[in-house]
């Protein structure tokens, strides 16, 4: 179930991803900066609906902007990792001849923190 709704395919994604970029483009700019976190609400939005999801995504964003009020936080506030969705495994120094190393003792990994933020600085 959770495959479904991490799926970039899907229509709820689609939908909250285009109602906050529709928001930074038009509504945004007419009103006046008054932003209390950095990132801000909309961007840490859709960080959270690529990294988390639709269901987690959504929950993530919903918090942070019910926390946006006079009496509510302020200062920066990223996005937690998604490090559940990790599979961590022990590799034995005997084996790790037969793994690729890209640079000095750095594994290269398709699915790290470093190469989804270089991912999502792409679409950006």
């Amino acid at each position: 179930m959770s495959f479904i709704l991490k799926n970039k395919n899907n229509f709820i994604y689609k939908l909250l991803f285009t109602l906050i970029v529709f928001y930074q483009k038009v509504i945004s700019p007419i009103l006046p900066a008054r932003c209390r976190y950095y990132p801000t609400c909309s961007n840490y939005g859709k960080q959270a609906l690529e990294w988390h999801g639709v269901r987690s995504g959504s929950w993530l964003l919903l918090k942070r902007i019910g926390s946006c009020h006079p009496l509510g936080g302020h200062g920066v506030d990223f996005v937690p990792l998604p490090l559940s969705s990790y599979y961590y495994q022990y590799v034995p120094a005997t084996t790790l001849a037969t793994v690729s190393f890209q640079g000095i003792y750095v594994y290269k990994d398709r699915k790290s923190y470093v190469s989804r933020l270089n991912h999502m600085m792409k679409l950006m």
